[in-house]
């Protein structure tokens, strides 16, 4: 399947940042984890307004919010926050 790129949108961009610790390191494993295996499903599935199936991965107090686009060959990073507000 090769390397896919990993997309962040803005918002998941500042959420990261605000991020520390352990947790942090956590989080940035798993988002680089996805260029290597962009077919790997979160804990929870929904579908967007388009039908999109979007993958929401907890990990500790947060959950990453995401869906692969096999057409650009990116993984977009749609949301990270604090799981209890997912």
């Amino acid at each position: 399947m090769g390397t896919y790129g990993i997309f962040l949108r803005m918002e998941a961009v500042d959420s990261f940042k605000a991020v520390r610790g352990i947790q942090r390191q956590q989080i940035s494993l798993f988002i680089d984890s996805l260029a290597n295996d962009p077919n790997r499903s979160g804990d929870f599935a929904e579908s967007d307004d388009s039908g999109r199936r979007i993958e929401i991965k907890v990990l500790g107090r947060f959950a990453i919010t995401y869906w692969t686009d096999h057409a650009v060959r990116e993984v977009k990073i749609l949301d990270i926050r604090k799981a209890d507000k997912a």
